[in-house]
């Protein structure tokens, strides 16, 4: 009879998201994985399978949190671009739990990718997600007044959608966050055809819950 396991598997799960982050997939050998998670190796194989099932399920931990907080910030209460871009600066802002290591998933891409399907798999469907999600905000965003008549919602979105992720990969070399801001303040002066910055939708900047709320990097 097997023996019930003595760790949460999801506190396990949350402390290899950071290992990897940090390290990188062919960076992480199974030595580092063995030490990071206090788990043996046998234990390890049984709960989670090979290094590379480990870091497949790590992934989709941390883009179903990114997914869930597309779903839940956006509403239609409020002004569209504002909470958008409200929306894009707590994105970046989750990403500063692991320091200069940049995004997770953008990482992952540039590792991994085109090679490895199962993280192509996971990318496009988390891309296609926020794609659909930002053009939403935008249709909306067009019908109150608030976007320029010069692009269209899903231009919009997929223009979004690659700032952010070229952001992400800047940042790893430049992590000033008043470039990131510059960047938004951008592209949304651009979506409202207005030459000064959109303020955000609230009266002062929070992140809000994290996809890594109360994991560590240290």
């Amino acid at each position: 009879m097997a023996r019930p396991r003595t760790f949460d598997e999801e506190a396990i799960l949350d402390r290899a998201i950071l290992l990897f982050w940090r390290k990188g997939y062919e960076a992480t050998a199974m030595s580092d994985l063995v030490e990071d998670l206090g788990l043996g190796r046998s234990s390890i194989y049984a709960a989670f399978g090979d290094k590379h099932q480990l870091f497949v399920r790590a992934l989709t931990r941390y883009l179903d949190r990114q997914d869930a907080l597309l779903a839940t910030a956006l509403d239609a209460d409020g002004p569209a671009l504002g909470q958008l871009r409200d929306l894009l600066g707590r994105l970046l802002a989750t990403d500063e739990v692991c320091g200069p290591a940049g995004c997770f998933s953008v990482n992952s891409i540039a590792e991994l990718l085109p090679h490895d399907g199962e993280v192509a798999r996971l990318a496009q469907r988390s891309l296609s997600l926020a794609e659909q999600a930002f053009t939403r905000q935008l249709e909306r965003a067009a019908h109150d007044g608030e976007l320029s008549t010069a692009i269209t919602p899903h231009s919009g979105a997929r223009l979004l959608l690659t700032l952010i992720q070229g952001v992400q990969i800047i940042r790893k070399a430049d992590p000033d966050p008043a470039r990131a801001a510059a960047c938004l303040d951008s592209a949304f002066a651009l979506l409202t055809g207005k030459a000064t910055p959109l303020e955000p939708a609230g009266t002062a900047f929070d992140v809000g819950p994290r996809p890594l709320d109360g994991v560590h990097a240290g």
